[in-house]
């Protein structure tokens, strides 16, 4: 079975913000750390996807 990391790292990407963004009553720095937990996850999956591009461009 093959697995798509990058799916799961964009849905990731989604739901940091959205509970960085509802959180903000909870701590100050709430949105600050949703933003960057999803740029961290976006980045993972710009990487996955450049790997899997490479493994479907070689077969």
């Amino acid at each position: 079975m093959k697995k798509n990391y990058t799916v799961m790292f964009i849905m990731l990407f989604t739901a940091s913000i959205t509970g960085g963004m509802a959180a903000k009553d909870l701590f100050k720095y709430s949105p600050i750390a949703g933003w960057g937990m999803g740029i961290l996850f976006l980045l993972c999956a710009a990487y996955f996807a450049g790997k899997n591009e490479k493994k479907s461009g070689s077969q």
